[in-house]
């Protein structure tokens, strides 16, 4: 039994997508990645259950009960390696681990964590929050962060901090079941991270291929986070998940607003400083750990960009004027065509009414 419990944003979705598409080849290897008809929604649902956060997600306990139980039944029918990834289980609490993992006892249980450097991380989890509907700045967000005395404090370090996450997961695991999977720095080939992943889980990934960039989550330039937040505070909530999700992350943030017009942000120069001695420490914990590493710890370190970069709130109104158009253009054609949709099975509805009265006409008259 595979484990992959997060990091988010460290390349998850990126690895699910290529388990996902490859689950049926994997499955003939005796690699089984429990995806049902609802696509990845049982991991999810299982995550959920896990964490208790069902309704933060739109969802009611009844639909995410149980879904952890049946994963893990379907891992003790299973013979071979049954891989669950999710990365919403990083955070979660030592208790829910015990609760979860009490489920997995006499298994041979292996835990995955993927990982990259925190300066990049940090800018990626304050994105992320907003395409989840915070309207919150970098500036505000990583005061947060540093202060850790708020939920959204509490919650960034539950979810990413590395040796938190790996003690609280690995706990009574002997240290060569517990991986570390780092990705390299931006740039890199994201099949090097395929490879490692699978090396961890412990298959080859010759003749799996990994999925292609359009199923990665990616990131949104300035401009377009920027206008993000100001959709986010003009909905001030009042669109929950999960149509939040559906409308506003998926067709708005992953499909109008990618790929971004504007450049990506990254940590301000000043914060490197700061998580250069965060990072060193995660790298001397996992190593005195002993841990399984696969990839270069010293990619965990963040390195100054040899460019500069945009800080993440200096968001052009300009640029964002030009995009929200854009935007508003296509969500003008989305609703077009929904309506043109609706009206098509209007006019079917209507058809088969007057169908089904010239029926009973026809019966009535027969019977007479």
């Amino acid at each position: 039994m595979v484990l992959h419990v997060g990091l988010p944003k460290s390349g998850t979705t990126f690895l699910q997508r290529s388990q996902a598409d490859n689950a049926a080849a994997l499955g003939d290897r005796g690699v089984l990645y429990p995806v049902n008809g609802r696509g990845d929604d049982l991991m999810f649902r299982a995550a959920l259950d896990v964490r208790g956060t069902h309704k933060a997600w739109g969802r009611r306990r009844a639909e995410v009960e149980g879904a952890w139980d049946e994963l893990c039944a379907r891992a003790r029918a299973h013979t071979g390696t049954t891989v669950v990834s999710h990365e919403l289980l990083a955070a979660a609490s030592r208790r829910q681990v015990v609760a979860a993992t009490t489920m997995l006892t006499g298994m041979d249980v292996h835990v995955v964590v993927t990982a990259r450097d925190p300066a990049r991380q940090l800018v990626a989890e304050w994105q992320e929050g907003v395409k989840h509907g915070r309207k919150v700045s970098f500036a505000e967000f990583q005061a947060r962060v540093a202060r850790g005395d708020d939920a959204l404090g509490r919650h960034f370090h539950a979810a990413q901090d590395l040796p938190d996450v790996l003690d609280r997961w690995g706990h009574g695991l002997p240290a060569d079941r517990v991986h570390v999977v780092v990705a390299d720095p931006d740039g890199a080939d994201p099949r090097l991270l395929w490879s490692r992943y699978a090396a961890a889980v412990g298959f080859d990934p010759d003749g799996y291929p990994a999925a292609g960039p359009e199923h990665a989550n990616p990131s949104l330039g300035v401009a377009e986070a920027g206008l993000l937040r100001r959709v986010n505070a003009a909905l001030d909530g009042r669109l929950a998940q999960p149509a939040y999700g559906r409308l506003v992350k998926h067709r708005v943030a992953q499909g109008l607003l990618t790929p971004p017009a504007s450049p990506r942000p990254r940590l301000p120069l000043p914060l490197h400083d700061a998580l250069v001695p965060v990072a060193e420490r995660w790298v001397k914990e996992i190593q005195r750990a002993g841990y399984a590493v696969h990839g270069d710890l010293r990619h965990l370190v963040p390195v100054v960009p040899e460019e500069p970069s945009p800080h993440p709130d200096d968001a052009s109104p300009y640029e964002q004027v030009d995009i929200a158009a854009t935007v508003i253009a296509e969500l003008l054609l989305d609703v077009e065509a929904a309506q043109a949709r609706a009206a098509e099975r209007d006019d079917k509805r209507r058809s088969w009414k007057k169908q089904a009265k010239l029926l009973k006409r026809r019966l009535a008259a027969m019977t007479d």
